[in-house]
């Protein structure tokens, strides 16, 4: 009997540090002319993909986190495309000190029946979830401190400052399109998890100490999209590395 979980495949299955947030986070198809290295080529909907090819409706997706060049606006089946995610300054959130918080969880109601004193299998059912990640910003601008009390830019009182007030009601406007989540791997993968319509649901606190970094500990939390018709469920997606042949 083995003595440890320890296998071929966990020297590099760990994750180092505290991972990188952005926002509005997407992978974006290029075009290309030719089949070259890591190109796919575009089939029709339906068609079975193999390693080289990808569906039309998946470059032409309607997922936040999915979208096309500016050089590139009519994909067709033909074309051969090239992704990459957009992780340049305008897309990180911040920077952080002190890690990272993501939670994913299921509500699950166990249905009681009469006699039986312990859950049973099968008469349990998911009822819900909810999907947070909370990152403890050290880098705070405009937006930040926006999102974070659900406010606004008004007309100045003060030259030379921008002003930001509070406002009462939610706008469509305070939700960012999604958070994304990447966390490296030992063997320099990454692990990519998305929450779609996210928005900030705990307020603005400041703890300034002398000598150190003063930190803000901001909870975005995923929702639904009354748009899409589906509410038992949040778009929430991981994103693994297979591993390489």
């Amino acid at each position: 009997m083995r003595k440890s979980g320890i296998n071929s495949n966990t020297p590099n299955d760990f994750l180092l540090g505290a991972g990188v947030v952005f926002k509005n986070f997407k992978y974006v198809y290029s075009k290309v002319e030719d089949e070259t290295a890591g190109a796919l080529q575009i089939v029709a909907d339906g068609t079975v993909e193999t390693d080289k090819t990808i569906q039309l409706s998946k470059v032409k997706s309607d997922k936040s986190f999915i979208g096309l060049a500016q050089t590139y606006a009519s994909p067709a089946v033909g074309d051969y495309v090239i992704g990459a995610w957009t992780d340049d300054e305008e897309h990180v959130l911040g920077t952080t000190n002190g890690g990272n918080k993501l939670s994913i969880v299921p509500e699950i109601t166990s249905i009681e029946v009469d006699g039986a004193t312990v859950e049973i299998k099968g008469l349990s059912q998911k009822t819900g979830e909810s999907g947070t990640l909370e990152v403890n910003l050290a880098q705070h601008t405009v937006e930040s401190l926006k999102r974070a009390i659900v406010g606004k830019e008004v007309d100045t009182l003060i030259k030379g400052y921008t002003q930001i007030q509070t406002k009462s009601l939610i706008e469509l406007s305070d939700y960012l399109d999604n958070l994304a989540f990447v966390g490296t791997k030992t063997d320099g993968t990454e692990i990519i998890i998305i929450m779609e319509n996210v928005i900030c649901s705990s307020g603005l606190e400041l703890d300034n100490k002398n000598k150190e970094t003063s930190v803000t500990t901001a909870t975005f939390k995923a929702t639904a999209d009354f748009a899409s018709g589906v509410y038992d469920t949040l778009p929430i997606y991981i994103f693994y590395p297979k591993k390489s042949a």
